[in-house]
């Protein structure tokens, strides 16, 4: 066993052990649950972050490990077949029995190759911990379609609503990436990293194949090297000999590498240190999911789709080429255009298509929450997930193209366009007066807004009340939860309360707190059981679906507990206010108080728990809405 960063001394059980998701240091339990009651930092990496962010046990070792692959190379198989005027480029064959299984593909171990190592530039990210992160599911996958636009045929089409918002030109454009608010473009003469607005912040010299960003890293394919920079242009590190010519970034600095000569390699990008490698033939295209969960590459005409531990999900048979992009969903679904289709493949059956045209290059891409898909073939166009065409873009054509958030990043043989959809402005409604009536040259007095409900009880009895709503089996309430530090947001989560069930004489409650990312969803449960005079009796703690006990007193959130409120004589009374939160707008009974972590604030009304509580504490100020 390690030993503990905090106090040195050796952690001799698993369950006793905690690590930081982000540089794998460990630590006894209850010195990193102390510490982060001083303290918001990681004590090794300074990361900001709380007990959340610690895992369960001991980070597991980066190894090259071995994957099986699948014995069954499926065929899509296409919805209303019989409908269609073009078959696929590939064959169909849609066999009437079980399908055969084929020994084709047999893997082989391949052995470790070492990164030539640059200085550091960022901090130290074990990249390992993404096997006890992911947490991959479709989910609500399909519960955020938009209603389609495009025009019956024989109608016009109107003019698209989607505008230029600037121009960047530049010929022979092979891939385009983005991140937040920056742009990564590859291109036959080089890599140019754009801001927001088209501006160059940077660039490289160099004959790009494939790009990809996160956060603060890009990755380009420049003649066959991986080469990795940070967001101010320092190459941080460099890897392959001439046919890395594929590259796909995950959250954590996860890379994916994929190699000509044979080989998918999955690294950190930031040290350079290789996680696992797979022995394949040559690979022809590469994509990793937003969050590490699956890995798609194709060689020759057949898709494989593996997992986050390198094990094959499946693997399928549509004839694509080297220059057919494919990519790759948390779901396990693969977006993918191969010859003159593009189709979006749940694993067994094709849930959509569309034509190419005569592009061999075709553009792909999937916004952040998957809910609509880009298309860049003969023209550009936005689908829902269902297949059906939102919107005909203004520009673009056999070239490449990006959401980058709002807005939408198009290629064509010469420029880069980033276009913007402008909502369409309502038409104000007027009367004309009648014939031989004056006009009214006074305007309509504005409609005042619709006012809160009044408060009925007092403060006082609103304790009493909310006392029989802990009390409750059933109750519940759901709130939006933000760190501010010094007037900045450091962090926002939501935060689920509930009475969940009974046990003997003890109720239990549970709180699940949420923390949405970019490339996942974090939840952490504590289960209390509160016995009949109010208190805790035990607590129990949930990370990663292990369950650890935990003590009463640290199952705070933050300094806030929704049960253990000060009594009423504790609280002076500010008066009314009228405020609105996610949950609607709520005059409230205003009170505070001043506890040992700082002065707590509630705002209450009539038959709801706390509308509005905040905890202040120097510059730090805790916000909890309800929602």
């Amino acid at each position: 066993m390690s030993r503990c960063k905090l106090c040195g001394g050796e952690i001799l059980d698993r369950s006793d052990s905690r690590y930081c998701v982000y540089c794998n240091s460990t630590f006894h339990r209850s010195c990193i649950i102390e510490h982060f009651y001083r303290n918001k930092y990681c004590p090794v990496c300074n990361k900001k972050m709380s007990l959340i962010f610690m895992r369960y046990g001991e980070p597991q070792e980066p190894t090259i490990k071995k994957r099986s692959i699948p014995t069954e190379i499926r065929k899509p198989k296409w919805p209303h077949l019989e409908r269609r005027t073009e078959v696929p480029v590939f064959e169909i064959d849609i066999p009437s029995g079980s399908l055969k299984r084929t020994d084709k593909y047999i893997p082989r171990r391949r052995d470790k190759r070492e990164m030539p190592r640059l200085p550091k530039k960022v901090p130290v990210k074990w990249l390992a911990v993404v096997v006890v992160l992911i947490a991959a599911g479709i989910g609500g996958y399909y519960g955020l379609g938009y209603l389609p636009v495009g025009m019956p045929a024989g109608e016009e089409q109107p003019a698209s609503p989607w505008k230029v918002v600037w121009t960047y030109p530049l010929e022979g454009v092979a891939d385009i990436a983005t991140s937040d608010y920056t742009i990564a473009v590859g291109s036959r003469n080089g890599l140019v990293v754009l801001d927001s607005d088209g501006n160059v912040l940077w660039q490289k010299e160099g004959e790009i194949s494939d790009v990809d960003i996160k956060s603060d890293i890009v990755v380009a394919s420049n003649r066959g090297t991986v080469e990795v920079y940070n967001m101010s242009g320092e190459e941080l590190v460099r890897y392959g000999e001439g046919t890395a010519n594929f590259v796909s970034l995950a959250g954590f600095g996860l890379l994916a590498v994929g190699q000509s000569d044979g080989g998918v390699v999955l690294l950190d990008a930031y040290e350079g240190v290789v996680l696992q490698q797979y022995e394949t033939g040559a690979v022809g295209g590469l994509s990793i999911s937003p969050d590490g969960a699956v890995t798609a590459y194709r060689e020759g005409g057949i898709v494989y789709v593996l997992d986050v531990l390198g094990n094959a999900k499946y693997a399928f048979e549509d004839g694509g080429s080297a220059g057919n992009r494919i990519v790759a969903m948390s779901s396990g679904w693969v977006f993918a255009h191969a010859g003159s289709e593009i189709f979006l493949f749940d694993g067994e059956n094709v849930v959509w298509s569309t034509q190419a045209g005569d592009c061999t290059t075709v553009g792909l891409a999937i916004s952040v929450y998957e809910t609509q898909f880009a298309v860049n073939a003969g023209t550009a166009g936005l689908y829902n997930p269902s297949g059906e065409l939102l919107y005909e873009l203004p520009k673009g054509s056999c070239g490449c193209i990006a959401f980058l958030q709002e807005d939408i990043i198009v290629s064509d043989s010469s420029s880069i366009y980033c276009l913007r959809l402008e909502e369409a402005e309502e038409p104000e409604e007027s009367e004309e007066p009648e014939e031989g009536e004056p006009e009214e040259s006074e305007e309509e007095p504005e409609r005042e807004p619709e006012q809160p409900t009044e408060l009925t009880g007092t403060a006082e009895e609103w304790f009493t009340w909310y006392q029989s709503f802990l009390s409750e089996i059933g109750s519940a309430a759901v709130y939006e939860f933000t760190v501010e530090e010094e007037g900045e947001i450091e962090q926002t989560m939501k935060v689920q309360y509930s009475i969940d069930s009974q046990e003997g004489d003890n109720i239990i409650e549970v709180i699940t707190i949420i923390i949405e990312t970019a490339q996942q969803e974090l939840r952490t449960s504590f289960k209390r059981w509160i016995g009949p005079d109010g208190n805790c009796v035990k607590a129990e703690i949930t990370i990663d679906d292990n369950v650890d006990t935990l003590q009463c007193d640290e199952s705070a959130v933050r300094g806030i507990d929704f049960r253990f409120i000060p009594p009423y004589d504790q609280f002076q009374y500010v008066g009314q206010e009228e405020i609105t939160v996610g949950r609607g707008t709520f005059v409230c009974h205003k009170l505070t108080t001043t506890t040992e972590n700082g002065t707590l604030t509630i705002w209450v009304t009539d038959g709801l728990p706390p509308v509005r509580t905040t905890l202040e504490e120097g510059t730090t100020v805790v916000t909890v809405e309800l929602t």
